[in-house]
């Protein structure tokens, strides 16, 4: 299965649709992949998902054909989901240079390029699933992990609007993903996620990720958007979370079945 990064970075590749996973069960992932999404964040910051279950939700995403990134709560996540078989990291409030800086050498070995004056990567060695435990070869196996490791950094505050420019040029950094729920709250109109003042956010964060040569990832909240941001070249659309999607497909289900027969 090619990696969802080599799919972003294939000039004739079309749009890949995502759903963040906020569902304790490696089910509910092969129900993602069999709707048809093609990659999955499986969150850990607003969740109480474990090591075990994490584990479950990677293995049910490779066996589906699913790419599936994690979003963490806190840096010591980062090394044993991508051991455990994460195509990349999703970082959660990052508001400055430094920050991403950090979240890059998380994500990469020391062999792996992080530009001119960077610090060398700072993931460890372990003979992991990615080299079959050891069977193939180490070197060979980082290495790959380099080109296919995908680093995402949100923004969600007015600090990284401040230093967008700075966040988006850093090496290593993939993918710049808009937060405008947080972006609200910061913004003094929260869950007002299509205010003007946070719509002209998103557009600045797009902006940025552009000028620096990254990808962009929406986080559309209606139909509309999504297409408004498909015509504009966005490729990588984040669609929903597992929860609400189900909590309306439920409330319809019933409403369908509760109408009074005319």
């Amino acid at each position: 299965m090619r990696s969802l990064k080599a799919r972003l970075s294939a000039p004739d590749g079309g749009p890949v649709n995502g759903l963040f996973c906020s569902t304790p069960a490696a089910l509910t992932i092969e129900l993602i992949a069999a709707a048809g999404y093609d990659f999955v964040v499986i969150d850990l910051e607003h969740t109480l998902i474990d090591g075990a279950q994490l584990g479950a939700m990677l293995l049910a995403a490779r066996a589906s054909g699913i790419a599936a990134l994690v979003r963490v709560a806190a840096t010591h996540h980062v090394a044993p989901a991508l051991d455990a078989g994460a195509q990349g990291i999703v970082f959660p409030r990052i508001n400055g240079v430094a920050q991403a800086r950090q979240a890059a050498r998380l994500c990469h070995y020391a062999q792996h390029p992080l530009g001119a004056g960077s610090m060398p990567g700072e993931r460890g060695l372990n003979a992991t699933l990615h080299s079959a435990f050891g069977r193939d070869d180490l070197a060979a196996a980082a290495a790959d992990a380099g080109r296919n490791t995908l680093v995402v950094a949100m923004i969600e505050d007015g600090a990284a609007l401040d230093a967008l420019d700075d966040i988006a040029s850093v090496p290593g950094i993939d993918v710049l993903l808009e937060g405008a729920a947080d972006l609200s709250q910061s913004m003094g109109v929260p869950w007002q996620t299509r205010h003007p003042q946070v719509r002209a956010a998103v557009v600045r964060i797009a902006d940025a990720a552009r000028r620096h040569g990254k990808h962009f990832c929406a986080l559309p909240r209606a139909p509309e958007d999504a297409a408004l941001w498909r015509q504009q070249g966005t490729r990588m659309l984040l669609l929903g979370d597992d929860r609400g999607i189900a909590r309306r497909a439920m409330a319809a289900h019933l409403q369908s079945h509760s109408q009074s027969p005319t």
